[in-house]
C-alpha cells in the first residue's frame, strides 16, 4: 500500500514547507477563546453533528442551502469519504498534482489513470485541486462543459480563497460536481482540521450516511464556533491575501535570474532548482517540499513575511 509522507515537521529552523499560511488567524478567535473558557460546563457535552451554526454562515457565504453542504474534520476526511463513493470508477489524476489522490486511490482499492495536465477540464469522473498543488496553476471550467449523469468532477479548492474564486455556482441536482474546501489555508487554523463539501442534495446525503458509519461526532465545537469567527473577519482575510500576493512579487524578484518559476495563485511557489540548492538550506535550516518529476528537481516555497525573504536573499547570494 502506497503510502503519504506529510511535510516534515520543524522544531528548529524556518518552516516553508507545508503551505501554512504565515500570518495568524482573526484576532476575534483570540477574544472567542476568552469567552469560551466561561462555557467550561459544556464540555461534558457531545458537540453537534450536524454542525448547525457552521453550516448556517458558510451558506449564507456561499449562497447555497445547508443540505448542500457537509462538514469533516479537515478536507482530508471528506476526500477520503468522497473516494469511498467512487469505488466502482476509474478515476483520473494529474500527474503533478496532490500525492493524496493516489494514495486514497490505493487505499480503497479504486483503479485510477494518471493525465497530463491541461488548462481547461474536458474530462469527468476527474479529481484536481484548482489552484492546482504543487504548481500552483489553476484550470479553468466552462459553463458549457457537460457534467455527464454519473460522472464525476471533485474540484479540490483549498487554494481557492487566495484568488477569489471557485466553481460553486455550477453545482445543481443534475450532476456530480463536487467542491471540496478547508480553513486550514486561507484562514490559517490548520491546527483546527476544518474542512467542508459543497455538492448536490443527493450526493451529501450519501456522504453523511458514510460518516455515521464512522464518527458522528467528526468537528468539535470550539473548532467550528472559531471557524465561524473567521469567515465574518472578512476584511482581515482580504487585506492578509493581499500582503501574500505583494510579497510573491517580491519572492520572483529575488529569484527570477536564477531559475524557473511557475506561475501560482496561492501562498507558494513552486522552483526548477538543483538538488545542491535544497541541501544548501537544508543546512541552513530553511525547509522547503522537494518535488520530483522525471529527471527535474522542484521545490515548493511557502510564501513567508519579508524578515525570512530577506534571509533567504542573503543565503542565496552565498549559495551562488
Amino acid at each position: 500500500m502506497k503510502e503519504y509522507f506529510p511535510g516534515k515537521r520543524i522544531n528548529i529552523g524556518i518552516k516553508l514547507n507545508t503551505n501554512e499560511n504565515i500570518y495568524n488567524s482573526s484576532t476575534n478567535l483570540y477574544f472567542l477563546i476568552n469567552i469560551i473558557k466561561n462555557y467550561f460546563y459544556k464540555f461534558k457535552y457531545y458537540p453537534d453533528s450536524e454542525n448547525f451554526f457552521l453550516k448556517k454562515i458558510i451558506s449564507k457565504k456561499f449562497n447555497i442551502k445547508n443540505k448542500n453542504l457537509f462538514i469533516c474534520n479537515g478536507s482530508d476526511e471528506g476526500l477520503f469519504f468522497i473516494f469511498l463513493l467512487l469505488k466502482k470508477k476509474i478515476i483520473k489524476i494529474y500527474n503533478f498534482t496532490y500525492p493524496f489522490y493516489e494514495v486514497y486511490c490505493n487505499f480503497n482499492k479504486i483503479f485510477y489513470k494518471k493525465i497530463s495536465i491541461k488548462k481547461k477540464i474536458t474530462f469527468s469522473n476527474i479529481i484536481f485541486p484548482n489552484p492546482n498543488s504543487p504548481t500552483g496553476n489553476i484550470f479553468f471550467l466552462k459553463k458549457n462543459n457537460k457534467l455527464i449523469d454519473n460522472k464525476f468532477i471533485i474540484i479540490d479548492e483549498a487554494y481557492s480563497d487566495f484568488y477569489n474564486n471557485n466553481y460553486i455556482k455550477f453545482i445543481n441536482k443534475e450532476n456530480n460536481l463536487i467542491i471540496v474546501k478547508t480553513f486550514s489555508k486561507y484562514y490559517s487554523i490548520a491546527n483546527l482540521r476544518i474542512g467542508f463539501i459543497i455538492a448536490n442534495e443527493f450526493l451529501i446525503n450519501k456522504l453523511n450516511k458514510i460518516k455515521h458509519c464512522f464518527n458522528s461526532y467528526t468537528v468539535n465545537s470550539i473548532s467550528a464556533y472559531l471557524a465561524i469567527e473567521c469567515i465574518k473577519d472578512f476584511n482581515y482575510y482580504y487585506f492578509i491575501s493581499q500582503k501574500i500576493n505583494f510579497l510573491k512579487i517580491i519572492f520572483k524578484k529575488i529569484f527570477f535570474d536564477n531559475f524557473i518559476i511557475l506561475n501560482s495563485f496561492c501562498n507558494f511557489l513552486l522552483i526548477k532548482i538543483n538538488i545542491d540548492f535544497y541541501f544548501f538550506f537544508k543546512k541552513k535550516k530553511i525547509f522547503f517540499r522537494i518535488f520530483y518529476l522525471k529527471n527535474e528537481i522542484f521545490i515548493r516555497i511557502t510564501i513567508s513575511n519579508y524578515k525570512i525573504i530577506k534571509l533567504i536573499y542573503f543565503f542565496l547570494i552565498k549559495w551562488n
